[in-house]
């Protein structure tokens, strides 16, 4: 192979491969939390089964949640590996939450401003299914359903103290694998029961904050 050829095929390879220079060699912790919007939308829910009405099912499972999480994320060099978990942390009675290991990679756009590419392979569940209902005759439903997401962050860093103060914002978006039908007991109608089908899509927007060692 010619040497033009050679340094046409490691401009390549260098355009290519992550940008790990601005990153940082060797390897970080980064711990962070968050807050934001999220819509969790849910299609082919069924509902209206005997005396229940429609607004029973859409009230609970499709709408807009107030996003609040933490992850931890191990870098070396360029390769990330974390865990995350997504919820409301604030509220005991959170009816949607991820609990997911993350693995990505990251570019240094230059010392300070970093983006981060994740991917999110883990469970969704959602809880409380049937508590709006007046006529439920059981406890609510909680279901786990396994779902992939991606999370691209845009970051800043401040040095603070030894460590790095870290400020980032980050879309994400998440798709449930499977959908899973959910049977909730009432006390009437010619047949006492709703059917709920969960799996759904969920996009949303977090700003958050956290240090890196």
């Amino acid at each position: 192979m010619g040497n033009r050829n050679l340094l046409a095929l490691a401009a390549a390879l260098a355009l290519a491969a992550p940008g790990t220079g601005a990153a940082g060699d060797g390897w970080s912790l980064t711990l962070g939390v968050w807050g934001g919007v999220s819509r969790y939308d849910i299609l082919g829910l069924e509902h209206g089964i005997g005396t229940v009405g429609s607004a029973d099912g859409q009230d609970l499972i499709d709408g807009n949640f107030n996003a609040v999480g933490g992850s931890a994320v191990f870098r070396v060099r360029w390769l990330e590996l974390g865990v995350l978990y997504e919820g409301t942390l604030l509220d005991g009675d959170a009816r949607s939450e991820v609990l997911t290991p993350l693995v990505g990679v990251r570019w240094g756009l230059s010392s300070r401003i970093q983006v981060d590419l994740l991917a999110e392979l883990g469970g969704h569940r959602i809880k409380d299914i049937g508590s709006g209902n007046d006529l439920l005759a059981e406890p609510p439903k909680t279901v786990w359903l396994p779902y992939v997401g991606i999370r691209p962050s845009l970051s800043f860093r401040l040095p603070f103290g030894p460590t790095q103060l870290v400020l980032s914002a980050t879309p994400f978006a998440r798709w449930d694998i499977v959908k899973k039908e959910v049977v909730v007991q009432t006390s009437s109608g010619p047949d006492p029961r709703t059917v709920y089908e969960a799996g759904g899509t969920t996009f949303g927007l977090v700003g958050g904050v956290g240090i890196e060692i």
